[in-house]
């Protein structure tokens, strides 16, 4: 496999000149996480982080290049060594949380959650907004992770989490609906879509689902009639075209 050559012109230059632009090597390895080139990303994070291991950033993408090759022991390795260095490094542990359930590490990876949840909720100050998104997102993998498993009261747990940090998430709200419904609350399933098609219009799914919902219940006219509205915003919704062309045959069968 060819090396690349990018990575070779950067060890000639001394560690001044480095540290200068860990920033720009940082980004350029996430770019090459994002297109799953992780041979590039990898030489790039291994050479930053001989010449600066105590950089909590570097071992956190070491961590998550590992976790998305399949390799969690390093994986793990890796996101520990960046949470020992910054233990309110939130990211690195969500990521160490998904990483051990992926191993099987089930109450490892609650422990995890727990502690990030109780740092953050000992903070006197306010989160970023755009932190408690990430940390929302986070809450999210790891809830679907556990409805993967059919561990629903924790997939709905992790859900209810993220939706503390960041309420206005609508794809969260239907997860957390869907998942209420499984596990038989549908009345509260019922409130969760009906709020989250109200105040979120524009996105079907929420209201889709809330039309599954009155059907599950025997209710197919409103089941119907939801499906209906989703097609005045959006003629060309493929689910609810085929949900409502399923009931029209139905009918004349």
């Amino acid at each position: 496999m060819e090396r690349y050559e990018a990575t070779e012109k950067i060890k000639k230059e001394d560690a001044g000149d480095i540290i200068n632009r860990i920033d720009e090597l940082i980004s350029e390895a996430d770019s090459f996480l994002e297109v799953s080139d992780f041979i590039r990303a990898e030489e790039i994070l291994i050479f930053l982080h001989g010449n600066f291991p105590d950089f909590a950033d570097i071992c956190n993408r070491l961590g998550h290049l590992y976790h998305q090759k399949g390799d969690y022991v390093r994986a793990r390795e890796f996101l520990e060594r960046a949470i020992q260095l910054n233990p309110d490094y939130t990211e690195a542990s969500l990521n160490l949380a998904v990483t051990l359930n992926e191993m099987g590490q089930y109450s490892k990876a609650q422990l995890v959650v727990d502690n990030v949840q109780n740092r953050v909720s000992t903070k006197e100050e306010s989160i970023d907004p755009f932190v408690a998104g990430k940390i929302a997102n986070k809450h999210k993998e790891l809830g679907d992770i556990y409805r993967e498993f059919f561990m629903l009261n924790e997939a709905a747990s992790e859900y209810r989490k993220a939706l503390s940090l960041s309420p206005g998430f609508a794809d969260i709200q239907v997860k957390l609906g869907i998942t209420l419904r499984e596990l038989g609350f549908v009345d509260e399933a019922l409130e969760l879509f009906s709020n989250t098609a109200t105040k979120r219009p524009d996105y079907a799914d929420a209201r889709i689902q809330l039309g599954i919902t009155f059907f599950s219940q025997g209710f197919i006219d409103r089941a119907i009639a939801e499906w209906g509205k989703v097609l005045e915003l959006n003629p060309e919704n493929q689910k609810a075209r085929m949900y409502l062309s399923f009931m029209k045959s139905n009918e004349s069968g």
